[in-house]
């Protein structure tokens, strides 16, 4: 290809849907730092204490029994980051709750509903609010910043000398000052661009295997249970957890499911020495009812592909570590946007030398992408706080544990 058509090229993919990539890019910059700033807006978002050892789900449980006796527990889990409170779910009579706690000490720090600044982020980046549709939609765009970036190595010839330059200053108005920025950006966020968009492409390819139900992830087991058994209810957390790490002494518990099957199992998911992969890789599962383990899973033992499908997260997110890695993710996301936006500019200060209509700027694959945009925002500021799923889980009822409580 020449000079010219690499050009071209590049230039369609960074602004045929760069308004749907932009959107894209600044949510997933606020999405990797939304609890933070959960955390320094309300208190009940903030853990007490930094955690040194296991998280104190037995004296979280007993909290909840005496705070919420009429309620059942759905799941809980705790972040990878000890500032941050751990959230438990809740089935109440008057609908779905998160409850707030310390996983050190398991104090209860408050409550709130579904509609979380966190849950409105990630449904805009991940999914646009609109189902499989809108993960098409989003994972998609990965192939848009591959093709600029394979692209943008021949656009810019020696490419390699321009790190230390000088981008010099930027005039709103002055095209070339906006393509010296460009480049710079585009040099030093390359690494950035290229995690973003191979994760991105990972997630495209996940989402067409489970659309096309082909096997790449461990199923999970199922449980059988007499006619007496379906009549019971699951154990309480406490039990189960002991169990588990019983089974499991390696893994720190950092989350559970409870069913809402008797067929399905209990679900305990947590992390041990394995390196970047999400709490979903190590699992135990128990039987609900009895406590008995039904099996296990290694990060370990899985195969390439569930491998990597447990790897992405943590890669895409940047939350595998502490505060310092989220501000890094933060701060080249930011830089990402900027070489969206600065795209943006410079497309339009060329197509206005030569007509300086507006409808010639976007085109139509750009006034699609607006529209688009703007729709997810609308749709998502509408529905993001609603929780359609009603069900109590197979988790008994908190206030039949107070004799249990007052026996341990």
């Amino acid at each position: 290809m020449t000079n010219r058509q690499w050009f071209t090229l590049h230039s369609w993919a960074g602004f045929a849907f760069a308004g749907l990539l932009l959107l894209i890019c600044a949510t997933g910059v606020l999405a990797t730092v939304s609890y933070e700033i959960q955390y320094l807006s309300d208190e009940k978002y903030r853990a007490l204490s930094d955690r040194n050892g296991p998280v104190n789900w037995a004296q979280l449980e007993s909290n909840l029994v005496s705070e919420y006796a009429d309620s059942h527990i759905l799941g809980g889990g705790v972040h990878a980051q000890d500032y941050l409170a751990g959230e438990v779910r809740l089935m109440t009579p008057q609908g779905f709750r998160f409850v707030y706690f310390d996983p050190a000490t398991g104090t209860l720090l408050g409550e709130g509903g579904w509609g979380q600044l966190s849950r409105f982020l990630r449904n805009i980046h991940m999914y646009l609010s609109m189902g499989s549709v809108g993960k098409y939609i989003v994972t998609l765009t990965s192939l848009l910043l591959i093709i600029s970036l394979v692209s943008s190595f021949y656009v810019y010839r020696k490419w390699w000398r321009g790190f230390l330059n000088n981008p010099g200053k930027l005039s709103w108005k002055k095209r070339i000052d906006w393509s010296g920025w460009h480049k710079w950006i585009g040099l030093w966020t390359w690494w950035f661009v290229a995690l973003m968009a191979f994760t991105g492409l990972w997630y495209l390819i996940e989402r067409m295997m489970f659309d096309f139900d082909l096997d790449h992830y461990p199923a999970s087991p199922t449980v059988q249970h007499s006619e007496p058994q379906q009549s019971q209810r699951a154990l309480p957390v406490t039990e189960l957890v002991a169990k588990a790490r019983a089974a499991r002494p390696d893994m720190d518990i950092t989350g559970f499911y409870y069913p809402h099957g008797y067929n399905q199992p209990m679900s305990l998911v947590g992390q041990n020495d394995s390196i970047l992969v999400r709490d979903r890789a190590n699992r135990v599962y128990l039987d609900p009812i009895t406590g008995e383990v039904v099996s296990t899973q290694y990060a370990a033992d899985l195969g390439l592909v569930a491998r990597i499908a447990d790897t992405a997260d943590p890669l895409h997110f940047g939350n595998f570590s502490g505060l310092t890695v989220k501000l890094i993710y933060a701060l080249f996301g930011l830089m990402l946007t900027a070489l969206v936006a600065g795209g943006m500019r410079m497309h339009y200060l060329r197509t206005q030398q030569r007509d300086p209509n507006v409808a010639k700027w976007l085109s139509i694959t750009g006034s699609i992408s607006i529209a688009i945009s703007i729709a997810a925002l609308v749709y998502t500021s509408i529905e993001f706080d609603q929780y359609s799923n009603t069900s109590k889980s197979l988790s008994p009822q908190l206030g039949e544990l107070t004799q249990r409580v007052t026996d341990n």
